[in-house]
């Protein structure tokens, strides 16, 4: 079968190529199991379903608290909870964002390894473009200048 009649089997092969890492692998394999947990607690405390949760349950306390008597304004027993969890969700979000920052440094060495393997394939076809073209006799003479510029290192 032709990779060009069936996509998925083209994106198959880009993505288990031996030369490009598998970063999220990668990363999940360097965290330590209270590491994945804070992750797995951050994630579900930053989705919205986590929002409207904090909402009815506040809102089902006040009025509960109001009717009942059982914690009256100015909830003193609710903000005693929220703030505990407050702290506790802050060192563990400060977690998470640390696992984050590590995760992109980590997908960044490896942008910058794949795509240096990408420049210098594309340098060494330049390279063969040119000399199979010589070696025809087309005149490159024109786009030799244009190529060497190319090649050129970057100057800041």
């Amino acid at each position: 079968m032709n990779q060009t009649q069936n996509p998925s089997l083209t994106s198959e092969l880009v993505e288990n190529h031996p030369l490009v890492d598998d970063v999220n692998a990668m990363h999940q394999e360097r965290l330590s199991p209270i590491e994945r947990t804070c992750k797995k607690i951050a994630d579900a405390t930053g989705a919205p379903l986590a929002l409207m949760l904090a909402i009815i349950v506040q809102l089902v306390w006040v009025a509960t608290g109001v009717l009942m008597k059982w914690d009256p304004f100015p909830f003193v027993f609710l903000l005693t909870c929220s703030n505990i969890i407050q702290l506790i969700l802050i060192f563990v979000i400060a977690v998470a964002q640390r696992q984050q920052s590590q995760h992109d440094e980590i997908r960044a060495e490896a942008d910058h390894d794949s795509i240096s393997r990408l420049l210098y394939h594309q340098q060494l076809q330049d390279q063969i473009l040119l000399r199979l073209a010589e070696r025809n006799g087309v005149d490159v003479s024109d786009l030799e200048s244009t190529v060497r510029t190319l090649l050129a290192p970057a100057t800041a």
